[in-house]
């Protein structure tokens, strides 16, 4: 076996890229990533061409796992721009001369928009990027790029200059500044791509980006503002009680099992409650699997029911001493939140629930703890009865998503219908009058308003931010930039406080030349 000398981690983890130190492949580099096939792990290797340095390696490392998993010819860029100059010689394509004897190979913007697309089609395939990643790639490129280069009567990359995109901030102008600097981010991607291709002038990029930069505010961070805890309590107890019952009001003949409309809206509150209580974007929860749930029963102690068994014992003629509650003591209050161990008088269930997911966005993988363990079972024993008493078979094991909808072969509603009711259900009571929104925002809430609560109330409660920014998957310098909009407020009696009689003590300067 050939003896691999250096080596380096690329693509979060997911292989590594190295150099053959021996054998008939001694100095040549790789990329390797382990695979299952057959229900046995192996390892596959990929042969990297034209790389001359660890580093070369590691930015060829995408096209390599690329190759691996479609089963395609590894095609790198050295090779591609080789084939472009061997097809330019021949006069094929179309190209444009735009310094001294240089030749760019010019295609139309449609071209050159598949090619960029059908790159990352790839990459999805092969699971380098999420799917919805893919998808507002796509919808910046087809529906925002596209419609600008045509505005601006640009048809062939060679006709891209410096300025081409100083008009892109004003013709966008009626969206945010965020979704602005989204955009131009892909569309700078897609200039790099052709930039890599030959498409266009080699030193238009030469001094950096040609697209304008976009100035992002605080305020414009607020496009998916955490919502007060009054208006949480007008939202959830009408979703759970007026809205997801609405269907078993109307006249439709049907009994409450029967009722698909109910399923559904009963899924969707339990949805709801665990997006806010856990912090997840819309889309891990709609990926959550009951595998990656587990709950535990941590216990609580109620004195009240402490003191009635207490008394209980007492009346049977057993003595008892409580030092917990002291006997005399008829004000002193157990903390609810404290864990009670097994047997423990005055115990009641509680339970908490630990979640494992992966974050899409940035394949980081973590673990969230949350009181969700009564939803959760109650959602679960919801489901099977549902499913029992209209003899769905679908299977339901720790395979299955969480928020799966029997009348849907157990798939997960679409992201789409979720955004859709939430904005019904918003609209509805914001004309009612009963919600306040945030103080800071004008914005509507919104499905992520929910992730944004969470982080927002821990960041109220002071929960540490190193602990917040693992279990929430956020950088803590993007944590402290997006979300720390506390309402001051709450913490008013820090600044307004005064210590009433107490003399302020006065330090003595000591002069060293008396």
């Amino acid at each position: 076996m050939a003896y691999i000398g250096e080596q380096q981690k690329v693509l979060n983890g997911r292989g590594i890229v190295g150099r053959f130190d021996e054998g008939t492949s001694a100095g040549k580099y790789f990329y390797r990533e382990r695979v299952t096939e057959e229900g046995k792990r192996k390892y596959k290797y990929q042969l990297l061409q034209d790389v001359s340095s660890l580093s070369e390696a590691a930015e060829t490392a995408s096209d390599a796992a690329i190759a691996i998993a479609t089963g395609t010819p590894l095609v790198t860029q050295a090779s591609q721009g080789r084939a472009l100059l061997e097809g330019l010689q021949q006069g094929s394509p179309k190209y444009s001369r735009q310094h001294q004897d240089e030749q760019v190979k010019s295609v139309s913007i449609e071209t050159a928009i598949k090619e960029f697309i059908s790159h990352h089609e790839k990459r999805r395939r092969a699971e380098l990027i999420a799917e919805t990643t893919f998808l507002n790639k796509s919808g910046i490129i087809h529906n925002h790029l596209a419609k600008y280069l045509e505005y601006k009567n640009v048809n062939y990359t060679s006709e891209i200059t410096r300025t081409t995109f100083i008009e892109y901030l004003s013709f966008r102008s009626k969206t945010t500044r965020l979704c602005m600097q989204r955009e131009c981010s892909v569309i700078g991607e897609w200039l790099k791509f052709l930039d890599t291709y030959e498409y266009i002038h080699s030193k238009l990029l030469r001094g950096g980006t040609i697209l304008p930069r976009v100035e992002v505010r605080m305020t414009d961070r607020m496009a998916n503002p955490a919502i007060n805890p009054d208006d949480w309590d007008v939202i959830i107890n009408y979703v759970r009680n007026e809205w997801r019952k609405e269907p078993l009001n109307q006249e439709t003949g049907y009994h409450k099992v029967h009722n698909k409309s109910y399923c559904y809206r009963t899924l969707f509150w339990h949805y709801l409650l665990l997006s806010k209580n856990t912090g997840m974007s819309p889309e891990e929860v709609l990926k959550l699997k009951w595998k990656n749930v587990d709950i535990k029963d941590v216990g609580r102690i109620s004195q009240t029911k402490r003191r009635q068994e207490i008394e209980e014992m007492r009346a049977a003629g057993i003595d008892v001493l409580d030092t917990e509650m002291n006997d005399i003591d008829e004000n002193k209050i157990l903390n609810p939140n404290a864990w009670a161990i097994e047997h423990e008088m005055g115990r009641e269930e509680r339970l908490i629930s630990y979640i494992y997911t992966i974050r899409s966005k940035t394949k980081e993988p973590r673990e969230i703890p949350c009181n969700q363990g009564k939803e959760l079972t109650r959602w679960m024993e919801f489901l099977r009865e549902h499913m029992k008493e209209n003899n769905i078979t679908w299977k339901l094991d720790a395979n299955s998503n969480v928020f799966a909808n029997p009348w849907n072969e157990m798939k997960p509603p679409h992201q789409r219908s979720l955004q859709q009711d939430w904005r019904a259900i918003i609209n509805t009571l914001t004309e009612q009058g009963k919600l306040k929104g945030h103080r800071f925002s004008d914005k509507p809430y919104t499905l992520y308003s929910l992730r944004s609560t969470f982080i927002e109330n821990h960041l109220l409660k002071g929960t540490d931010i190193f602990l917040l920014a693992r279990i929430s998957g956020h950088d803590v310098k993007e944590l402290m930039k997006s979300y720390e909009r506390l309402d001051i407020r709450t913490r008013a009696k820090e600044i307004t406080d005064i210590e009433y009689g107490r003399r302020q003590p006065k330090a003595e300067s000591i002069n060293l030349f008396r």
